[in-house]
């Protein structure tokens, strides 16, 4: 039996324009064994492609900060080991602009 979990995505605004949006998505998935290939999936899916370089996005899984991806979703640093996704569990993704 193959199990699915709901996941509750929120993420920061990008734009001005993008704050008129509302970012939250509920989506049903069938979880990986390993959760940071489970986020980045969702990432690759889930947040916007911003022109540029420099940018990052923290991703936070019910609260604890688990990881950073970079710009638009090519690499992930794992910050800590975490728990199985579980069923109504939100991933929080917090947007860093570039700086220079």
């Amino acid at each position: 039996m193959i199990l699915r979990i709901q996941i509750t995505l929120t993420r920061d605004s990008v734009c001005m324009g993008d704050d008129v949006e509302d970012h939250t998505k509920i989506i049903d998935i069938v979880p990986k064994q390993n959760v940071h290939e489970t986020v980045m999936s969702i990432a690759k899916n889930y947040l916007p492609n911003i022109m540029g370089y420099g940018h990052s996005w923290d991703c936070y899984l019910d609260g604890t900060k688990i990881a950073v991806i970079n710009g638009n979703c090519n690499k992930i640093l794992p910050i800590a080991d975490c728990p199985t996704l579980t069923n109504g569990c939100e991933l929080y993704f917090k947007y860093h602009s570039a700086t220079y």
